[in-house]
């Protein structure tokens, strides 16, 4: 293929939470559990933060970065579980931030944690036929405004952006193959008219197995088929990451060296940034990788199965250096907020719907 990322650029909130905070209040787990689990902290949001003002802030980072301007885009795609919307698009609003159209190909793709990258699957193949110069792919959720209270998957459920130039100029890492595995499985879910994520199962070890494991594994196996790679062939591996011991324990079940899955796991100082959660492991490896290492990549989304992509980083990857913020930046730049602050900041405590008076 001609095609891969030009550019990219990620944000997170600035505002953190200590997991600990939540096991004080709730006391439904353990430190040994979290330990296990390897979670340090997630986001917050701040009042007026959602999934379309953050993918804004990554697709400006990533314009930025890469010297492109909003009106040189000839797509906008965004993936998302969390839309801001029940039935408006965001993708709309994100193109006229961002200064792009009226003239483009612009929707959102909404199914959960793999919809930021089959968003650059459609970009992918919309450059390589030559319907577009260059387009914009943003993989953009908001996990903890979904999660309730108490439950065990808000020690995780975080927010973040990642938005990736995708075009066949200055390519800085060149997609060199793709592949997806999808089967239909309701590990996680949220219906229609609910605010919260639920699941069904109690057992995270099952929820991993037969979500995770049993799509992306073989989603890489059938990648590395096609190309003839072996697991040695790669610098770096990227998996989706709801939890901090997760891209380990899927690079030993596919042949992986920790050391090769080590740069792409981040999720235990961030959480799980659903549609965003591999892609900012992407572009924490890419912010340190070198011309002509390989790079595997492998999403999952509840219900939705894995998508798989081969990279290979280019020269061009030299021109990101020292040229806006890093995903190491990024989540070293915070504020720890008290759990009480993260419910009142993600609007969880009920408030009656017409004040009673002047102080309320």
């Amino acid at each position: 293929m001609k095609s891969g990322v030009v550019a990219y650029g990620a944000a997170v909130p600035y505002r953190r939470l200590d997991v600990r905070a939540i096991l004080d209040v709730w006391g439904n787990s353990s430190l040994e559990v979290l330990e296990r689990l390897q979670l340090n902290e997630r986001a917050v949001l701040f009042f007026d933060e959602d999934t379309t003002t953050l993918a804004i802030e990554a697709a400006r980072n990533a314009l930025q970065r890469g010297g492109v301007a909003g009106r040189d885009l000839g797509a906008v795609y965004l993936g998302t579980g969390t839309n801001a919307w029940a039935s408006n698009p965001s993708a709309t609003v994100v193109a006229e931030a961002l200064g792009a159209g009226p003239g483009l190909i612009c929707c959102d793709l909404q199914f959960s944690g793999k919809s930021g990258t089959s968003a650059m699957q459609a970009l992918l193949g919309l450059t390589e036929s030559g319907l577009v110069q260059r387009g914009i792919a943003i993989g953009s959720d908001t996990l903890n405004r979904h999660v309730a209270p108490g439950e065990l998957y808000e020690y995780t459920a975080s927010a973040g952006a990642v938005a990736f130039v995708i075009g066949t100029e200055d390519v800085a890492a060149r997609v060199i193959g793709m592949h997806s595995h999808m089967s239909s499985l309701n590990d996680w879910f949220r219906a229609e008219g609910e605010r919260f994520i639920r699941t069904s199962s109690s057992s995270i070890p099952d929820l991993l197995r037969i979500g995770l494991a049993e799509h992306i594994v073989p989603a890489v196996q059938a990648l590395n088929g096609k190309l003839g790679l072996a697991p040695q062939d790669y610098a770096h591996a990227v998996f989706q990451q709801p939890y901090g011991f997760v891209p380990f324990m899927l690079g030993e079940a596919l042949g992986l060296k920790p050391d090769q899955v080590a740069l792409g796991a981040v999720s235990r100082d961030i959480g799980d940034c659903g549609a965003a959660s591999a892609l900012l492991g992407l572009a924490n490896v890419l912010d340190n990788a070198e011309p002509g290492d390989k790079v595997l990549l492998a999403s999952y989304g509840f219900g939705a199965g894995s998508d798989a992509f081969a990279f290979e980083v280019t020269g061009h990857i030299a021109r990101h250096r020292g040229n806006g913020r890093t995903v190491h930046d990024l989540l070293a730049h915070k504020e720890m907020v008290s759990y009480a602050t993260s419910i009142k900041f993600e609007h969880k405590f009920l408030k009656p719907d017409r004040p009673s008076g002047p102080w309320t």
